[in-house]
């Protein structure tokens, strides 16, 4: 049975390989769009596509080219007809045979090579441990006119490649997601206008490498489906298909084409001056070429390069959170409201446990029969005791509440403002994925978590003390033999699981990075993902993203259950001193029952409130380290130049404040004098350059 599956397979995939897509009757629109209101982009679309044929579309903007690859790989919403890949639809199975080249390629955070390898592993890192066809992979490289660049860049393929290909030009990108569609080995190539964002020399090349393109087997080649607006390119085609808003107008060879008079200038709104302009984008690597760079070029690419690192590790601190991350939050907040909690609290907690003593003394002389006081007396006192301690409670939630939102407020706005004063060059070696991470998960720990473990945290600590100090009280101070020892050993514990548990919250919130960079290249480029059939690749990606997050917060919620274990057998000793001296003493009388009563009701709390405590100010520690992050990419950022300089234009007292006057700029005139630039740390590419554009000139 296993045998038939997998015969039955080979002959599909054979008869696959030996025809192209067939596109019957489609009329499609965007995917998840509303057929009764929107009318669909292509409409009544038929054609074959013969195997190992180059076909050319072309059209006007918006009429329909990218919509048509869209159609073929899936991405669009078929209101009627089909479209089959030989002799099966659009599947999972059948995608792997397609190569897409999209209009903005999709770049991912990895080496170029791997970028290029793209289906062979994205997450291996470079070495011997790689298996792909070297000789093969190296035509492609040829092919698609990225061995100079390779030779400038500083570890050739094995060159680190930002977010989103942000160290690489526009043209470059395009011949990235050339070579990949090249190296795949694909049945059919889809190519969206990749000629637009090179030179035009360099387009040439491009053009015979898809007319003629490197494979393995020299006899068979791919279906080529090549959308673009250049004139000269149709002349190489087998066939050209013309749109005109989502309708095929002319289908043929070139030559049948323009002997009908099918004007193609019209039909790709494209000139020639547009082309000796095409977009020179290419730079910085082709314009360092053209200067005394190119003499250092190393004229053979070397295999024996080493990977170069682009993106930035992240930054994480060690140790405690240093006391100055305290003292910020608490100024932000207004250090008179962070006073005013602990004061309250205090003076609440001082409420609560007089009350307690207030009932056990009631009890006692409501046993003498001398006692003259009626109940009422007592209830009221009690009464006014309770009711303090329940306002203390309410103002303190009041205050922490504006601490909160002045704090939250101030962090956010800071990092706000650090984020959009920052250089490009940050952006270049900065994941977007851990940008996001500040503003989301360390924002919300902030805004949420923070407060409500700060809460806890203060009101857990008073509830320890006041328990103590009433334990020791009502034994008449010989709770404090035992008292010392047990400090001792709970600072030891604490100390210990506070250092761990504020180490391993800082591993959980970096693990979360790259599930955000992640999450944000793979919507990036879900069509090409989709196109090639990797979704399960970059799923499992995710996954090990996930997984490592959950090593980090699994291990953190066990330290709280070693915690935890220890913490109750503490508490345990506690309960058993108090036992002890109950027995002890019982017939002396050198403890009121009513007081011994207070000190085992305050042992078992303590029992538990050690445990919390523990762990609120641990958590607090963990959630400071999210207020850390959130400084850290406040303060440390360098920022670009000011919005305003001294020598600004000012001459009112509107301008004044905004550092701009009123009728500034008053003309659109641009006057750069001496300007020079460069990418990050690279070589100059602008140099001296005086240069003046008049208002209102061309």
């Amino acid at each position: 049975m296993e045998k038939k599956s997998k015969k039955g397979k080979r002959t599909a995939e054979a008869d696959v390989e030996k025809k192209s897509p067939d596109v019957k009757d489609v009329e499609a629109s965007v995917s998840g769009s509303n057929p009764l209101i929107s009318r669909p982009i292509l409409q009544s679309i038929n054609f074959n596509f013969k195997p190992g044929s180059l076909t050319a579309v072309v059209g006007g903007v918006g009429s329909g080219k990218s919509s048509l690859l869209g159609a073929i790989i899936g991405e669009m919403e078929l209101f009627k007809g089909s479209v089959r890949l030989g002799k099966g639809s659009v599947s999972n199975q059948n995608r792997k045979l397609i190569a897409y080249c999209p209009q903005n390629p999709f770049i991912i955070n990895n080496t170029l090579r791997q970028n290029v390898l793209f289906d062979q592993g994205r997450d291996k890192v470079s070495g011997s441990a790689e298996s792909y066809d070297k000789e093969f992979y190296n035509k492609v490289i040829e092919a698609s006119c990225m061995s100079e660049d390779l030779d400038i860049l500083p570890a050739g393929d094995l060159t680190e490649i930002g977010e989103r290909g942000i160290n690489l030009s526009g043209g470059q990108k395009s011949r990235v997601a050339l070579a990949r569609c090249m190296f795949s080995k694909a049945k059919i190539w889809l190519m969206d206008d990749p000629l637009s964002a090179v030179d035009a020399h360099v387009g040439q090349k491009l053009i015979q490498s898809i007319v003629d393109p490197p494979r393995e087997d020299e006899k068979e080649l791919p279906t080529r489906i090549l959308v673009t607006h250049h004139v000269h390119v149709l002349p190489l085609c087998d066939n050209v298909i013309v749109l005109d808003e989502g309708i095929v107008k002319h289908v043929g060879s070139y030559e049948d084409l323009v002997a009908q008079g099918v004007d193609f200038a019209g039909a790709t709104e494209f000139s020639k001056d547009e082309e000796e302009e095409s977009d020179n984008v290419d730079s910085p690597i082709e314009d360092d070429l053209k200067g005394s760079e190119k003499a250092k070029a190393t004229p053979k690419r070397k295999e024996d390069k080493v990977k170069d690192s682009l993106t930035t590790k992240e930054e994480r601190a060690t140790g405690g959170i240093e006391t100055k991350a305290y003292l910020h939050y608490a100024k932000i907040g207004g250090y008179g409201s962070t006073l005013l909690i602990v004061m309250s609290q205090a003076i609440g907690r001082g409420f609560e446990i007089g009350s307690a003593f207030w009932l056990s003394y009631w009890a006692e002389e409501s046993q003498d029969e001398e006692s003259s006081r009626s109940p009422g007396y007592y209830l009221d006192i009690y009464a006014i005791i309770a009711m303090s301690a329940v306002f203390m409670t309410a103002l303190k939630s009041i205050l922490l509440a504006v601490h909160r939102l002045r704090a939250s407020t101030v962090l956010h706005g800071d990092l706000a403002n650090s984020i959009l004063s920052a250089p490009i060059s940050f952006f270049d070696v900065t994941p977007i994925g851990r940008v996001l991470n500040r503003f989301s998960a360390d924002m919300d720990k902030i805004d949420l978590e923070l407060s409500s473990s700060l809460s806890q945290a203060v009101s857990t600590a008073f509830t320890v003390l006041g328990g103590f100090a009433a334990i020791i009280a009502a034994t008449k101070g010989v709770f404090l033999l035992p008292l010392v020892p047990l400090v001792l050993v709970y600072w030891y514990l604490q100390d210990w699981f506070r250092r761990s548990s504020t180490e391993l919250q800082r591993v959980v919130s970096i693990t979360t990075s790259p599930i955000f960079v992640d999450f944000s290249e793979t919507l990036n480029g879900i069509t090409s993902i989709r196109a090639y059939g990797l979704q399960s690749a970059f799923f499992d990606t995710t996954i090990r993203n996930f997984n490592t997050n959950n090593v980090a917060y699994t291990t953190l919620q066990h330290s709280n259950n070693w915690l935890g274990l220890r913490l109750d057998i503490l508490g345990g000793l506690i309960s058993a001193f108090i036992g002890g001296l109950s027995v002890a003493t019982k017939d002396s009388q050198f403890i009121p029952a009513g007081w011994l009563g207070l000190a085992l009701s305050y042992s078992n709390e303590l029992s538990q409130y050690l445990k919390h405590g523990v762990r609120m100010i641990a958590q607090v520690e963990a959630e400071m380290s999210s207020v850390e992050r959130v400084v850290y990419y406040s303060t440390e950022i360098e920022a670009e130049a000011p919005f305003h300089r001294p020598t600004d234009p000012t001459s009112s007292a509107t301008a004044v404040k905004s550092g701009l006057s009123d009728s500034w700029p008053s003309n659109g005139e641009i006057v750069m004098e001496n300007a020079s630039m460069r990418y990050r740390n690279g070589p100059l590419i602008l140099k001296s350059l005086d240069l003046r554009i008049r208002s209102g000139k061309e």
